[in-house]
């Protein structure tokens, strides 16, 4: 007999049983390690010997039946082994709850908080997750979300702290007739360090911040290495710590976190201590990729002045225009400049005022300066020295030292009744 159809005829086997598996749905992964040999045997272990069904020749306790509800309900929810089959999944894990099985108890505390196959019930969610509170760190982990968001119950920042610190530390639990040593979550440490770190639920510390960080961080958490690398960067907690700053940086980074592959950009693109404009070049390229609008522009300054690369115009036009997308200052007055100045293009009075104006909204001075320029010249627009005095005026008040020269040196406007009065 084919395992798959064996699978499917015991699926219905533990049906009448009891319980329901799913998806892990990304849940936080909990670590473990046998601390005393189990008691029991797996289900698979019991009735299958190399592929082969061997038949119940021994005795179908709770525990394994339970283990094997929770098992086939895993693969109705995610569509591996059977088709997939919500209703049945949940079934099956609530079924395997009954008789006691803690990962069926959190998987539905997961399918209500999140509607998997179900309504969101954020209600059934706690209190399933309550149920098995004492002795798992998902539930703990949960928990601590729920009070620390106001997800199905009033914020309590209080609570949060005391289910993140659980699920943070490492613990003996049981699971599946095992005494196994759990490993602190990492997600919890990463939440408990944020807590340290801004005061919420407990009196703020940073070198506490910083020592949960780090203990994330050793489980690749990248958003842990990410904060770990900015205590350290700013010398705010225990140590400053450059160089270890970089390599938390660099680790968040490879692991695809934006923010991290900006920053690490930003140090080798300005930090003396680090700078590799190649490097630099290749962060800002990967973080502009997921949306950072700072790495367009930077990329945008790098092609401009050829740093890490050989100057293009046309590039660095490019990316100042997806910068400008989001309304961003600089970009305006860079993508102004190129048209003004004709850089790797013929020059273009009309769109250089156009983003000259757009810069100006942000009191940018350069901008001011240069559009009162060309109302004095008449670049772009036709000449108005009442207009253009007021642009050098809005830049020298800012320190601009070409404006006050510019001021200095502006034609004084004769009266607009001096013809009439000549020809009386």
């Amino acid at each position: 007999m084919k395992i798959k159809t064996i699978v499917a005829v015991l699926a219905n086997v533990f049906l009448i049983s009891n319980a329901v598996s799913a998806n892990e749905m990304q849940a936080p992964e909990v670590k473990v390690q046998e601390k005393n040999p189990c008691k029991e045997k797996t289900f698979w272990q019991t009735n299958f010997t190399n592929g082969q069904f061997n038949g119940f020749y021994s005795q179908m306790t709770n525990s394994v039946i339970s283990n094997a509800q929770h098992l086939f309900a895993n693969h109705y929810f995610e569509g591996s082994v059977f088709n997939k089959d919500l209703a049945r999944a949940l079934d099956l894990y609530q079924r395997a709850h009954l008789r006691g099985n803690h990962d069926s108890t959190a998987k539905l505390g997961l399918v209500y908080r999140y509607g998997l196959s179900t309504n969101k019930d954020y209600q059934k969610a706690i209190r399933y997750y309550e149920s098995i509170a004492a002795n798992n760190p998902e539930a703990q982990f949960n928990l601590g979300l729920m009070h620390r968001y106001g997800i199905g119950t009033a914020s309590n920042q209080q609570q949060a702290f005391q289910y993140f610190k659980q699920a943070a530390s490492n613990q003996v639990v049981a699971k599946n007739n095992c005494e196994v040593e759990v490993e602190g979550m990492a997600e919890a440490q990463f939440h408990l360090g944020q807590m340290f770190r801004y005061g919420l639920g407990v009196d703020k510390n940073l070198d506490q911040a910083l020592l949960w960080f780090k203990e994330a961080a050793k489980q690749d958490l990248k958003e842990a290495q990410f904060n770990a690398a900015q205590l350290m960067m700013t010398g705010i907690g225990e140590h400053y710590d450059y160089d270890g700053a970089i390599q938390y940086y660099q680790r968040a980074a490879e692991q695809g976190l934006a923010e991290a592959q900006l920053n690490l950009a930003r140090e080798y693109h300005y930090n003396d201590r680090q700078k590799d404009y190649l490097k630099a070049h290749h962060w800002y390229t990967k973080a502009a990729k997921q949306g950072q609008v700072e790495a367009e522009f930077n990329l945008g300054l790098m092609e401009h002045y050829g740093h890490g690369v050989y100057p293009n115009y046309q590039k660095a036009l490019l990316h100042y225009q997806k910068a400008a997308k989001t309304n961003q200052p600089e970009a305006f007055l860079n993508i102004a400049h190129i048209h003004f100045y004709g850089m790797g293009k013929a020059t273009d009075y009309m769109q250089a005022y156009q983003y000259y104006q757009m810069a100006s909204n942000y009191n940018l001075p350069q901008a001011d300066y240069h559009l009162g320029l060309m109302n004095e010249k008449g670049l772009g627009t036709s000449v108005d020295l009442d207009t253009a005095k007021d642009y050098y005026q809005r830049s020298a008040d800012q320190g601009n030292t070409d404006a006050k020269i510019a001021l200095d040196n502006l034609p004084v406007k004769e009266p607009e009744d001096f013809e009439i009065a000549m020809n009386d």
